[in-house]
């Protein structure tokens, strides 16, 4: 063989030669966000595990890793009604990493209880996906002497502010919602406030509280099971899993409707491309049989939708509630 044909490269080298080439153009091109991809997402959940925010964050996060091909790690920083989360994103670096669940308190009531936040739940963050609500049920501690909202209004009305009122925490909707639905009933509570809906619940266990309205994933199996008397749900309808459970509009008492709902939000600056991604993936997620089935066991309905849906939602929110915590004169206690 002559010399010179040692170094001619066959077809299939030259192929081979091309295409390693052209995945190295790729590469090269490739958007930084795209190449770092691999490196884990984080949700910051304002409260703690267990409650209605955490389950529902878990199960979303789960299926949307895999789309995303990446983890997502939960962190959750409860407190101050959700206010610790809420500034640890708004500062974090807008680098498509960090997100905060965003629900009622931080990024609606706490606008009304405050005077002045470290943070702007308007133009600090931007939104991503709703994930999933929940209506508000009203329960009570099982020893409690009533079986019907009615008698709690009449319980309370023999003596005014003896009964206490848990919530997940101030400026949380169990908080706001209780508020509204205490004074529409004519009854004068006192406030007892929880770092999350999960101690709230340990606390109306234990007897060391009266009732609370709570979201249905931290207090709809311990309804079922007996272990507290559920005795209104704050819906349009009844929950499937709880048919014998009225509506308060079926009780004579319109209006009193509430849910708690959670979803995603980024620092103000994150890119359009990572917000976009992380959208897709919840909304593959909120799409697959098995998880709504789940979201569903526990008392949660999916929220699916384009980012500028969830901000309108978000907007729609406020426009319900500041108004009414600031007619209420419902502040941080």
């Amino acid at each position: 063989m002559p010399a010179s044909n040692l170094f001619r490269p066959t077809a299939a080298k030259a192929a081979a030669i091309s295409c390693l080439a052209a995945m190295a153009l790729c590469a090269a091109a490739m958007p930084l966000h795209a190449q770092t991809r691999a490196q884990p997402i984080r949700l910051v959940v304002p409260y703690p595990p267990g409650g209605a925010a955490d389950q529902i964050t878990r199960l979303v996060a789960q299926q949307a890793s895999v789309s995303l091909g990446t983890s997502i790690v939960i962190e959750n920083k409860a407190g101050a009604g959700g206010i610790i989360a809420a500034e640890t994103v708004a500062r974090a670096e807008p680098d498509g990493q960090t997100f905060l669940v965003g629900s009622n308190a931080p990024l609606v009531i706490n606008s009304a209880l405050y005077a002045k936040l470290p943070y702007d739940p308007v133009k600090d963050f931007r939104p991503v996906a709703g994930m999933g609500k929940s209506p508000l049920l009203l329960v009570t501690r099982q020893d409690l002497p009533v079986k019907s909202v009615q008698e709690l209004v009449s319980l309370g009305k023999q003596a005014p502010g003896k009964l206490s009122m848990g919530s997940a925490s101030n400026g949380n909707i169990t908080h706001l919602a209780g508020e509204y639905a205490a004074s529409s009933l004519g009854m004068r509570v006192t406030h007892v406030p929880f770092a999350g809906s999960a101690p709230a619940i340990v606390s109306l266990l234990g007897k060391n509280i009266d009732f609370m309205f709570d979201a249905l994933p931290s207090s709809m199996q311990q309804a079922r099971s007996g272990k507290l008397h559920a005795l209104a749900i704050l819906d349009s309808r009844r929950f499937p899993l709880l048919p014998d459970v009225p509506t308060m509009q079926e009780l004579g008492f319109p209006g009193l409707e509430a849910s708690a709902w959670f979803g995603v939000v980024a620092p103000a600056r994150t890119p359009d491309e990572p917000v976009a991604a992380l959208n897709r993936a919840i909304n593959a997620a909120l799409q697959r049989p098995d998880l709504q089935e789940k979201l569903h066991a526990i008392g949660a309905q999916p929220m699916p939708g384009s980012a500028d849906a969830f901000g309108k939602f978000i907007r729609d929110e406020r426009a319900r509630w500041i108004p009414l915590a600031k007619t209420l004169g419902v502040k941080a206690d």
